[in-house]
């Protein structure tokens, strides 16, 4: 749902499903590679994986990847207690609804990040 709402297309969103993310043309090298950090933080693996740490180190400044970071550790929190706990989850069309009153957009979002890369970058030249 969150995806649809940032403007996930279905053909990105079946890239995802296979796997191949990395080899598609739908995502640039940025998006690849937040993709690439976020799997292997999930996977517990990122903390042995020079080569998708070396690549978020050139795409990323530090608050980006601090950003990027918090926010796949939040959802792999998040995902676990609702495993762990068998969370029932709402219905799609419950989403769907949430989301209507919302009204989360992409555009929000990157203003968001905006802002607080801009004031890691503000606070590193003083």
């Amino acid at each position: 749902m969150l995806g649809q709402a940032l403007g996930l297309t279905d053909a990105e969103f079946e890239a995802l499903q296979r796997d191949d993310y990395r080899d598609s043309p739908l995502f640039n090298a940025r998006e690849k590679a937040a993709m690439w950090w976020a799997e292997a933080m999930t996977l517990n693996t990122a903390k042995r994986d020079d080569a998708v740490w070396d690549e978020m180190r050139r795409l990323f400044s530090d608050a980006e990847i601090v950003e990027i970071s918090f926010a796949s550790g939040m959802f792999n929190m998040i995902n676990r207690l609702n495993d762990s706990f068998r969370t029932e989850l709402e219905p799609e069309d419950y989403n769907r609804k949430q989301h209507g009153a919302v009204k989360v957009t992409l555009g929000a979002l990157d203003g968001y990040a905006c802002r607080i890369c801009e004031g890691s970058a503000a606070r590193t030249t003083e």
